[in-house]
């Protein structure tokens, strides 16, 4: 646009504009309550919301301070509905909790359409509310409160809490806030260092208890193998973090482990249908298996669970 003008924003892609970098920004107009007087401002240019809702719901609107331009993060669309819509419920209702009422009223006695006409009437009385400069004043002098509230919080912590660099730029206090800002950024990594550590040790802890387990598992698995009874296949989990883990049936585990030579048909077998091996006198003298009635046990499986035994044994 023609009355375009180079501003400074008050940040540049989401962090604070330390050098200064200047955008083509377009004046909307300048609103005041009597007291506090502000200047709108948009940028030039290709719109911010690419779905806008209404006329106005374009761009983003900035406040100048200080030489400035610092984010509403709102639009005009919704600065307009935001001032108006309160002020639309007093005048018409004289509150909230008589406006629910009367709809349930309207919705009883007139239906659909009686609510539609009330609704067109409200949008009406929140256009002309909300597009008061007083009104609109007085709402960015709310938020800009609530800035330096949150900035001033963390000048008086020495950086302990988040320094609001919009409250600083109301106080003309940049240069402060960029102190409070490399402070309170350390203290975050600080902080994230702590959680960090907190979070490994007890992933660790998680892991070692678990992976504990599972070695009591293998251990008594190696004790029936030697000493002869039923060798249950059940599955033994051991943990490298806490969602990273890998499980196993507990004889495949073992064949693994004593590097015996196991087809793959035989591994898939072992996983999905043993149930147990019986050990006695050094080798497996009877199996059950998951399966119909008419399924055979797998004959490759009894010549490696006897290697595994003699494995073990040596």
């Amino acid at each position: 646009m023609a009355n375009a003008k180079l501003m400074t924003p008050l940040f540049y892609r989401d962090n604070y504009n330390a050098a200064g970098k200047k955008m083509r920004a377009v004046l909307v107009r300048e609103v005041s309550n009597g007291t506090d007087t502000y200047r709108l401002w948009r940028r030039d240019g290709k719109p911010d919301r690419q779905y806008p809702q209404g006329k106005g719901d374009d761009y983003i609107l900035y406040v100048e301070l200080h030489g400035y331009l610092a984010t509403l993060r709102t639009t005009d669309y919704y600065l307009i509905d935001r001032c108006g819509y309160k002020a639309m419920v007093v005048a018409l209702y004289g509150g909230e909790d008589k406006r629910e009422q009367y709809f349930d009223g309207l919705r009883r006695s007139g239906g659909d359409e009686a609510v539609l006409e009330v609704l067109k009437q409200e949008e009406q009385k929140i256009q002309e509310y909300g597009r008061d400069p007083a009104r609109q004043a007085d709402y960015i002098k709310a938020i800009l409160d609530g800035h330096v509230s949150t900035y001033l919080e963390s000048k008086e912590s020495s950086g302990k809490t988040f320094p609001d660099y919009i409250g600083a730029l109301v106080l003309d206090e940049l240069p402060t806030c960029r102190e409070l800002s490399a402070i309170y950024q350390g203290k975050c990594r600080e902080r994230e260092q702590e959680r960090k550590a907190k979070a490994d040790a007890e992933d660790r802890a998680y892991c070692e208890e678990r992976n504990q387990r599972a070695e009591q598992q293998v251990q008594e698995a190696l004790r029936v193998i030697r000493e002869g009874g039923v060798l249950q296949n059940d599955t033994v989990e051991f943990y490298r973090s806490r969602h990273d883990s890998s499980a196993c049936s507990i004889v495949l585990y073992l064949m693994r482990q004593y590097q015996v030579d196991v087809p793959l048909r035989t591994q898939g077998w072992i996983a999905s249908k043993l149930a147990n091996a019986t050990i006695a006198d050094g080798r497996c003298s009877h199996l059950q298996f998951w399966g119909r009635k008419s399924d055979r046990a797998s004959q490759r499986f009894v010549a490696c669970m006897n290697e595994l035994i003699r494995a073990i044994a040596a």
